[in-house]
């Protein structure tokens, strides 16, 4: 995966999704329809535990953001900030990446609690 930032969707699983799930919205498609579609194709890739981590991230931004929240998904998601599961990937690049991502999910994390 590669990764260009530390923002939710400076990546290319996150980029990826938000393509689909905006081609989706655009055709008419339901957030839910538009969140299962982006599923639907990169669920390859989403069998990597990291990649998957990504992938619900974006897709909770991206739900939260058309005000259609699906609650479980949000739970998955703040569980996913909380525990740390998706920054390895920012780790690997060090300390300062791993800050600033971690400030990311902490502003996405107090957006879908409010």
């Amino acid at each position: 995966m590669g990764i260009w930032g530390p923002d939710i969707f400076d990546n290319d699983a996150a980029a990826a999704a938000k393509a689909i799930f905006e081609d989706a919205i655009a055709e008419g498609l339901s957030v839910a329809d538009a969140s299962a579609r982006v599923m639907s194709e990169l669920g390859e890739i989403a069998k990597n535990e990291d990649v998957l981590a990504v992938i619900q991230l974006a897709l909770a931004a991206m739900q939260l953001e058309h005000k259609a929240l699906d609650p479980n998904l949000r739970d998955e998601v703040l569980h996913i900030i909380r525990s740390g599961k998706s920054l390895k990937p920012w780790a690997d690049l060090g300390e300062i990446n791993l800050a600033q991502r971690k400030q990311a999910l902490s502003v996405l994390g107090a957006a879908l609690s409010a």
